[in-house]
């Protein structure tokens, strides 16, 4: 199974195949996608994304993984590659 592909993004506003909803921001996987409010797991522009943002999405099998820093390339990615994450 494959993840639902990006059908438009502009400043602020993200549509996701088979999905009615606009996001501002999403989390994307196999089989589905959801909102992504960054307060959840603190998520900021620095440090950036939160292992728990990455462990949420692989657990659901994820395989390959983007992760995007935003229209001006402000969210770092904060974890680094070869991180060890709990799951």
């Amino acid at each position: 199974m494959s993840s639902p592909e990006i059908a438009s993004l502009s400043w602020g506003q993200m549509k996701v195949q088979g999905s009615t909803r606009t996001y501002k921001d999403c989390k994307v996987w196999p089989g589905g996608s959801r909102a992504w409010d960054w307060r959840e797991t603190g998520t900021e522009h620095s440090p950036g994304v939160q292992p728990a943002d990455v462990e949420e999405v692989v657990k659901k099998g994820v395989q390959t993984l983007v992760i995007g820093r935003g229209m001006s390339e402000a969210l770092k990615p904060g974890i680094q590659r070869g991180q060890s994450l709990n799951i």
